[in-house]
């Protein structure tokens, strides 16, 4: 027997690198399955930011040991900084993590203002980006 995690939607079991399905399931059975998929997939980054951020505070540098090596130690610091920096209150779900990584350095209400403006607007992560690095030099400007 196996210690890999599975879990069952249906007719499909969802394992670490695969998916193996009972039968042949019914085109209306694969919605829900595959909606999850996408949703774990956009909502993972979260979980891990705010799981390591969450396990540092309670038990210090001691909590790395739960990750081990699964993670590289960049992407733990990456998923942590923003899961840190861009409080949940802040968090769009229909914007990537990545349009949330390009706003983590401004400041919390302007985080909302071009979370909301890049919802709006239909923006992806790159025009965000870019939208972020044309606000951030602006505001460097000296005034007259």
């Amino acid at each position: 027997m196996s210690d890999e995690p599975r879990i069952h939607l249906g007719p499909f079991e969802f394992r670490p690198a695969s998916i193996r399905m009972s039968g042949r399931p019914a085109l209306a059975d694969w919605k829900g399955p595959l909606q999850f998929a996408i949703w774990c997939q956009r909502a993972s980054p979260w979980w891990i930011g705010d799981m390591i951020n969450s396990g540092e505070d309670i038990f210090g540098e001691e909590f790395a040991a739960v990750w081990g090596e699964t993670l590289s130690t960049e992407m733990v610091s990456r998923y942590a900084s923003v899961a840190r920096r861009v409080p949940a209150q802040n968090r769009r779900p229909a914007l990537s993590w990545s349009a949330h990584a390009a706003v983590a350095r401004l400041a919390h209400a302007e985080q909302r203002r071009m979370l909301a403006l890049a919802e709006k607007e239909g923006w992806n992560s790159d025009d965000l980006n870019k939208k972020v690095r044309e606000l951030v030099a602006e505001q460097k400007k000296p005034t007259p």
